[in-house]
């Protein structure tokens, strides 16, 4: 019995290594190509040979765990496996939690006062003029229509005719909500947009705070993952992008999700309560599905990636530390009915639109997709590693800072500890998605999980990554300032942490200040309340038209102008219409999408705006309804006649 075992492990050992080395000569040539007798076979792809890797090996971990490899060492491999520390879901805190949690949500952000200091002191002033001035249109935009039609509340004013415009890209509903009582006051739009932008990081450091002092027992470990990830180096790649901020509900989930999985694990859970009253599994589960839904009103590429991940995490937990499934049923089936109504309105009018869009090529999902050596790309505004790494990539800069991957070095290194192996498969997992069409299992999300097929950039996955890294980095601390009890070294190595955190997310940031007043012309469109409105002259690139949605603020009259994450084919037929406006031909065009007014703006760098200017007087199927400048060029706005 014990030579047919032996003969197994040594079997699948070697399995294992062919899968191994096939993996490594494709991915080095491209392709591996071999004869079995007269058979000619042909691999090209890596996918395949790594699926039928983790096969085997989880073959081999059931088999036999705790014989070593080929069959040898395997005393010394038991000793490895019972030096792993068995580390629990979740453990109990000190009194004072609450107090502990305000202290370090204020030294965040103090941390991220020093870090963030220019953008601070200049609120109303933004790294550029694309895609911060569209989130603030978003957030206006559902703010708008809440308040005044919510039942069209995807039905943005963009791209007119068509209906639906808000799914082309994240609609930012929960963060646009939060933001809506500054609005109501009256703050400035730029300064609103900001600080909610900043509260991305700030609140995700506090959730990651919340999370590793469940998980490690100790403040200052939670402190050191909590402000590595409110200050990671992805935030400041995506210092455009508001709705890749909101990372924060990612963290609360993962808490919810341990505290539901310790309950019953012995993990100490019972300390903080009765011994006759366990906390009831149905407010965790809840907890974790709010989490959830939350975080895809906030960011729906975050909730997607989130889905496999917390899965992978929780399967984890499930299979070391063998917490009981059957309580757990009910109230998951519950919840999980809870969070199918609350994102119905979402899922609704995403899939009504999708004829619309229709899936992402393959081509731009391959474009976004990271590869390894991304990793060594560092971000345009980091101060020490910018100009030593490799250059920026889109969406593919995603060095992650010397301190998250110093501290997690020390976290995984032996002697184990199972909740430590757990993260480490979580990391791998997040890598290999941010690796998209490169990597193994993202061409299996896009097959069997619809919603990845609507996403276009894989490497987007990093923030998983940063959120790991930033887990295992408290473990990390946790260990080194274990290594001596002593209050003067605590105090002085927690210290060095923090410095060595900040300096190393140190950012040099470089903002522009946003227009102080909208041109004056769309004061006449408040006294048309079914004005359409086109934007001219129309640019051959639709960010372009990102100041126009802007301006819309002013009056959220129906444009047929737009941008977004998609671009209707509707809109790209209207373009070819208007190449010579005002012609014979662009009049028919507007007058059969029922546009009633066209404006010119000369304002903003567009090249051939005078000609068109002055042709535009000269028309006589417009009649002009303003004429104003605006940054001392001439601004006006057209009424479109009948014929």
């Amino acid at each position: 019995m014990a030579s047919t075992r032996r003969s197994t492990v040594v079997a699948l050992d070697t399995l294992a290594v062919i899968f191994l080395l096939l993996t490594a000569a494709i991915f080095r040539n491209g392709t591996f190509l071999f004869y079995v007798g007269s058979v000619r076979v042909s691999l090209g792809s890596t996918h395949r040979t790594l699926l039928a890797l983790l096969i085997v090996v989880v073959m081999r971990a059931i088999v036999a765990p705790r014989v070593g490899p080929f069959g040898r060492w395997t005393a010394q491999w038991q000793r490895l496996l019972d030096s792993t520390e068995r580390e629990p879901i979740v453990v109990s805190v000190a009194p004072g939690a609450w107090r502990r949690a305000a202290v370090a949500a204020l030294g965040i952000a103090a941390a991220l006062g020093v870090l963030l200091h220019d953008q601070l002191r200049h609120l109303d002033w933004v790294p550029d003029l694309g895609d911060p001035l569209f989130s603030m249109w978003r957030v206006g935009w559902v703010n708008h229509q809440l308040a005044t039609n919510p039942l069209h509340l995807f039905d943005a004013n963009i791209f007119y005719p068509e209906r639906l415009t808000l799914t082309l890209s994240d609609p930012v509903i929960l963060p646009a909500v939060t933001i809506a009582p500054l609005l109501a006051l009256g703050v400035n739009p730029i300064v609103a947009y900001n600080i909610l932008f900043l509260s991305g990081f700030w609140l995700s450091g506090i959730a990651t705070y919340l999370l590793v002092e469940r998980l490690t027992g100790s403040a200052r470990a939670a402190f050191i993952a909590g402000l590595a990830y409110a200050c990671y180096a992805y935030r400041f790649e995506h210092y455009s992008h508001l709705e890749l901020q909101m990372t924060q509900w990612m963290p609360f989930g993962l808490l919810a999700l341990h505290l539901l999985l310790g309950r019953d694990s012995g993990s100490g859970i019972r300390d903080s309560t009765p011994e006759s009253r366990v906390p009831s599994p149905a407010r965790y589960v809840l907890a974790l599905a709010l989490a959830s839904v939350a975080q895809l009103y906030s960011s729906m590429y975050y909730a997607v990636f989130f889905l496999v991940y917390a899965a992978a995490i929780g399967a984890g937990l499930l299979l070391v530390h063998r917490t009981p499934i059957r309580p757990l049923m009910r109230p998951v089936l519950a919840c999980a009915i809870v969070a199918a109504l609350l994102t119905w309105p979402l899922a609704r009018a995403f899939t009504e639109a999708e004829p619309m869009k229709g899936a992402r090529g393959l081509y731009e999902i391959d474009f976004y997709s990271a590869t390894p050596a991304d990793y060594l790309r560092a971000n345009r505004y980091n101060t020490l590693w910018h100009e030593r790494l490799l250059p920026s990539a889109p969406e593919r800069t995603l060095f992650p800072g010397a301190a998250p991957l110093a501290l997690t070095a020390v976290a995984l290194a032996p002697p184990f500890g199972t909740m430590r192996l757990i993260y480490a498969a979580g990391l791998l997992l997040s890598f290999d998605g941010s690796l998209g069409l490169h990597g193994v299992a993202y061409p299996y999300y896009y097959q069997l999980l619809f919603p990845f097929r609507g996403l276009r950039s894989p490497a987007r996955f990093a923030a998983l990554v940063g959120m790991t890294l930033a887990i295992l980095a408290g473990f990390g601390t946790q260990r080194l300032l274990r290594r001596r009890p002593s209050s003067r070294y605590q105090r002085a190595a927690f210290a060095a942490l923090i410095a060595f955190v900040m300096i190393d997310a140190w950012p040099t940031l470089a903002l522009t200040p946003v227009w102080k007043e909208p041109p004056p012309i769309y004061d006449a469109l408040r006294y048309a309340p079914n004005a359409i409105l086109v934007e001219t002259p129309i640019p051959g690139d639709e960010i372009g038209n990102i100041p126009y949605l802007y301006f819309s603020m002013q009056h959220w009259a129906r444009l047929v102008n737009g941008y977004s994450g998609f671009i209707p084919q509707s809109y790209a037929a209207f373009q070819k219409e208007m190449l010579l406006f005002p012609d014979a031909d662009s009049i028919a065009a507007l007058r059969r999408r029922g546009v009633t007014y066209v404006s010119v703006n000369c304002g903003l760098p567009t090249a051939g705006c005078q000609e068109q200017s002055e042709a535009m007087r000269r028309s006589k199927a417009l009649r002009l309804a303003a004429d104003t400048t605006w940054l001392g060029k001439p601004v006006q706005l057209y009424e479109v006649l009948p014929p």
